[in-house]
């Protein structure tokens, strides 16, 4: 839904797995994608649902090879990006590996639309071995394009290249998450609650909220939920299916909607959880059900 909304605003788009890419496809998304974690046996179904793909081991430049031996792709027509292991070590080609493998590349007479890495710190020292790789590349691809910063960079102006990947900061204040009161009660001091025989500090009333681990809640630090405008503290730990909060003097209605997070909050619930805000936007699924408001 997102990238349908955004497809007029964007050149292109990024995902991490074939899926993503061909799910994209299916929706309707006509412009580029590229996927950034292209198994070496997906290489053939991403060319024929027109996937960028993103080389960064040796498996990858062998399937090619095969592929085109074998007559199942057009090299011309394929399209890759090369990621360079700048320094992060996860997914990537040695920046002394970069000249052998543009130069089995061009011999095997594909073309190379852009190359790119990813920063993990600071930067500056990546850059300075992007920067090698992208003129080894450019000696052999000269129009080839460079990309190297997303959210964190994309601001940088020595850090922009041909082009950034915007990521999180897409999502900045566009998501909350809210659920229910399925139950609320009086609990006396020192009665159990859940699992783990946790208890009240003195008498009140507690709210039980659908949503549990099954559902992307932190089991063992969940911060609680805001009911009327008010954190309230989650008392233990939170069980497959629910959670317990602590609503004080207050009883919760059952069908009550509360927040668990939103723009104004979410910076507040990471830090309690002792988490990023990246964490809590991507950790919900299971029976979370998604709606979209198309805004701008």
């Amino acid at each position: 839904e997102v990238a349908k909304h955004v497809e007029n605003v964007v050149d292109a788009f990024g995902v991490e797995v074939l899926e993503e890419g061909v799910a994209l496809r299916n929706a309707g998304i006509q412009k580029d994608i590229l996927v950034l974690a292209c198994a070496s046996d997906e290489i053939e179904c991403a060319h024929q649902n027109s996937l960028t793909i993103g080389l960064h081991d040796i498996s990858q430049i062998n399937a090619l090879k095969s592929l085109k031996n074998e007559g199942k792709v057009n090299a011309e027509s394929v399209k890759l990006h090369l990621k360079i292991d700048s320094g992060m070590h996860r997914l990537g080609f040695d920046v002394n590996k970069c000249d052998e493998v543009l130069c089995n590349l061009k011999n095997l007479g594909y073309k190379l639309d852009g190359i790119y890495s990813h920063i993990g710190g600071k930067g500056n020292c990546q850059k300075s071995d992007f920067d090698v790789a992208l003129a080894i590349a450019r000696k052999y691809y000269p129009s080839c394009i460079a990309h190297l910063a997303s959210s964190r960079h994309m601001r940088s102006k020595d850090l922009q290249y041909d082009m950034v990947r915007v990521g999180i900061d897409a999502y900045n204040g566009a998501m909350s998450a809210q659920s229910t009161v399925l139950d609320a009660r009086f609990v006396r001091d020192g009665e159990l609650v859940g699992y783990g025989d946790f208890s009240l500090e003195k008498d009140g009333n507690v709210a039980v909220i659908f949503g549990g681990y099954a559902d992307g809640i932190s089991r063992e630090n969940v911060t609680g939920a805001y009911l009327q405008g008010k954190l309230c503290r989650a008392v233990g730990n939170a069980c497959m299916d629910v959670f317990v909060v602590d609503t004080g003097d207050y009883k919760a209605q059952i069908g009550e909607s509360v927040l668990l997070f939103d723009k104004n909050t979410i910076d507040h619930v990471a830090k309690c959880q002792n988490t990023i805000t990246y964490n809590l936007l991507t950790s919900l699924h299971g029976r979370v059900k998604r709606c979209y408001h198309a805004k701008g």
